[in-house]
């Protein structure tokens, strides 16, 4: 046998995390964005598991959650196959009852195109994620779970080579001999393409379909090989092109009669859909007719058929079919065995862009196991439950974690309905988890997990960013544009789970501006052993456009209102030890030309702080017009304590950002902070030819420019 020397890992503690000394967990690692995968549950978990897909190269992380149900120890095998020279092996013992995590990175070594297979001595559950940034620019995760066994077929109903989509087939051979393998693939208008691959003994290759069929075509993929293989279809995106990610497919060894879907959703920012195949050996010449159920949280049901033509790919839009905003169920069910899976993409939360598929089930069942899961911060757990029975379930989902004993939920599920479970709103966050689901009716289960990570990311910010100059616009102090500006601020910190708070503030002119306030308090009860010393830290920026010019102020200062609105959803996903206060100033601008009336809402923020809060600040960062120019510079008026704005630039510096300073006036809402003797910095990139114009708008805005200076801020910030 061509194997690499073995290594014996014993994991002692129940449910330890395996991790190669000096490499963090990927959840802590911000060269990934968000995305979401979808776990497929195993009905009875399996001695023997295969992955075909894998890659540790630059800018991938991969790991393999092991979840063991049973109440022995299970030894086992982990297979590495490579592309090129021998596989290695690693021997594993596993507690009953536990979950872990390994570093296949670690493991496999660096730049490496690899397929695992498992075998156990006890029937376990295995899924691999995997974090990645691909060709340096998509950036999500993927998960693959449910190859239970080689085949010598293996179908694929999902594909496209569109615009934004590439599409790739991997193949492995764990095997002691050759094997030739044919893949076709299915285009919509029932063209074949056949592509023949020979895997030498031990091996995986690789097929690109977008080469194969070229661009702009829908794919469904049968592969034939003259030994049982494994095989695994990944996709990677940038759907919309504002919602890239990737997906992954252990594939089906047969068609099946029925499929169950228990995740579901077509509410604001998903975009649910079915791609089908029948195959012509399958249901013969005349193709089949499916029925589709959908089954909705309430108990609602609604049915319709679907006729598939033989050997051609199907594509639905279950948005358009169910309806807008519902949590669905899907059950499709034909006379003949037909291929079925049901991708998502969706924006989650407005910042988690990304895609998931499924395959579903072919029948309900009593019991189901999940290994993956995580409430860590940046990641949103559900359990999706559905019932295509005529009598009520009850059961019981037992969630298994290392850093808290198990958990036990008591759940009854009405006939032909569906329930969505908020695991991190149920367990609170930081803890790693399996599953195993009891009923006592069969039933469907799976497991979306969404991240949108806890690193700054400007896809998010510049949403924000066109929403504030694209849809509300004009923001002119004391006007409905900047009351209805301030009262979307609020409601995006609410969803962040802030508690905001809308400051009033008079004006000369008897209207009101608005300062919208959102405090996050500290993670650590003793914030003193910080480096703020537990001091508070202010991040603002103004919000409001200057009267008279037409100005939709997508500069001056979207572009700092939407820095520090990302900031804030960055830390209130992993929080640091110190008390942070966002402020979003209105009334910036100046209200009468030749007069020192403006920075009305940063000057009232600073005269409404007793000395006491005076003294309790850490100081201010001020963020303005951060979106065109070619210099970031860190400004201050002089007159003021230095401290930060030289702390801020050494951090700069250390960390490679050309941060110059650069003395300014009283230009924006540093000012107030400044002449109250409170340590303050203001960022602005200079300089810019639109500043105060109807040309200060969205399309103007370099969005490099907004990443980088959200990405210093949220390093300096985590650094104190």
């Amino acid at each position: 046998m061509n194997v690499r020397a073995s290594r014996f890992v014993m994991i002692l503690a129940m449910g330890a995390i395996l991790f190669s000394a000096g490499l963090a967990p990927v959840w802590q690692d911000t060269a990934y964005a968000g995305d979401g995968t979808c776990g497929e549950a195993s009905a009875d978990g399996s001695t023997a598991w295969y992955f075909a897909e894998g890659y540790t190269g630059p800018g991938f992380r991969e790991w393999l959650c092991l979840f063991n149900p049973q109440e022995s120890w299970a030894d086992l095998d982990l297979h590495i196959l490579y592309n090129q020279g021998p596989s290695l092996v690693e021997e594993i013992a596993l507690p009953p009852r536990s979950r872990v995590t390994f570093d296949i990175n670690a493991l496999a070594g660096t730049d490496a195109e690899i397929s695992l297979y498992l075998e156990s001595s006890e029937r376990v559950v295995a899924e691999r994620p995997m974090y990645f940034t691909y060709r340096g620019a998509w950036k999500g995760c993927t998960v693959s779970s449910r190859a239970e066994a080689l085949s010598d077929v293996w179908y694929f109903a999902e594909g496209c080579t569109r615009q934004g989509f590439e599409t790739w087939l991997l193949l492995a051979n764990p095997r002691e001999t050759s094997v030739r393998a044919t893949v076709r693939l299915i285009l919509e208008d029932g063209t074949v393409t056949p592509v023949v691959v020979s895997l030498p003994p031990r091996s995986r290759r690789t097929v690109f379909v977008n080469d194969e069929v070229g661009s702009g075509r829908d794919v469904s993929a049968r592969v034939e090989a003259d030994a049982p293989i494994c095989a695994e279809r990944v996709m990677y995106f940038d759907y919309h092109g504002g919602w890239p990610g990737g997906h992954a497919s252990s594939g089906l060894s047969q068609p099946r009669n029925i499929y169950l879907f228990a995740e579901g959703y077509t509410g604001a920012g998903f975009e649910e859909w079915l791609t089908l195949y029948a195959p012509r050996e399958s249901g013969g010449a005349d193709g089949t007719d499916v029925t589709l159920n959908c089954l909705f949280q309430g108990g609602e049901e609604q049915s319709l058929k679907v006729h598939l033509d033989p050997d051609r790919r199907h594509t639905l839009f279950i948005n358009q079919l169910a309806g807008e905003g519902k949590d669905v169920s899907l059950e499709l069910s034909a006379d003949e065995p037909f291929l079925a899976e049901r991708p998502m993409y969706f924006n989650y939360r407005g910042s988690c862009r990304g895609g998931h598929v499924s395959s579903g089930v072919e029948e309900a069942g009593t019991q189901w196991y999940l290994a993956e899961g995580t409430t860590r911060p940046g990641f949103y757990e559900y359990l999706c439950l559905m019932n295509p029975g005529d009598t009520e379930a009850t059961l019981t989902v037992d969630i298994i974690s290392a850093q808290i004993k198990p958990t036990t939920l008591a759940l009854t599920l009405a006939a032909r309905s569906r329930l969505t479970v908020d695991v991190r709103a149920t367990l609170g966050t930081g803890f790693d988890t399996s599953f195993e689901v009891v009923s006592d009716q069969p039933i469907a289960v799976e497991r979306p997990l969404y991240y949108p990570t806890q690193s700054f990311e400007v896809a998010n910010a510049t949403d924000h960013l066109r929403h504030l100059s694209v849809n509300i616009g004009l923001r002119i102090e004391g006007t409905a544009g900047e009351e209805a500006a301030a009262a979307y601020l609020a409601a995006v910190l609410e969803g962040y789970g802030y508690d905001p708070v809308i400051q009033e503030v008079p004006l000369p002119n008897g209207a009101f501006t608005r300062n919208v306030i959102a405090r996050m308090e500290p993670l650590l009860a003793r914030p003193a052993a910080a480096g703020t010393g537990g001091k508070t830290l202010v991040v603002g920026g103004h919000y409001d456009t200057k009267m008279g010019t037409g100005s939709p102020g997508a500069n001056d200062n979207g572009s700092g209102t939407v820095v520090v609105l990302e900031l804030a959803r960055c830390l209130a996903e992993q929080r640091v030890a110190f008390p942070v206060e966002f402020v979003f100033f209105g009334g910036e601008e100046r209200l009468v030309e030749g007069t020192d009336l403006h920075h009305f809402g940063s000057r009232y923020y600073v005269n409404n702080l007793s000395q006491t809060d005076k003294d309790n600040l850490y100081g201010a960062i001020v963020v303005d017009m951060v979106g065109v120019g070619s210099q970031l510079y860190a400004r201050t008026m002089g007159v003021g304590p230095m401290d930060l704005c030289n702390q801020l630039m050494a951090y700069a510096q250390g960390t490679g950002i050309s941060l110059p300073y650069l003395l300014g006036g009283s230009y924006s809402d540093h000012e107030p902070f400044e002449n109250a003797g409170i340590p303050v910095v203001w960022l602005e990139y200079m300089t810019d030819p639109w500043y105060h114009t109807p040309q200060d708008s969205f399309d103007k805005i370099n969005p490099a420019h907004i990443e980088n200076t959200g990405r210093l801020l949220e390093g300096f910030i985590r650094s104190l």
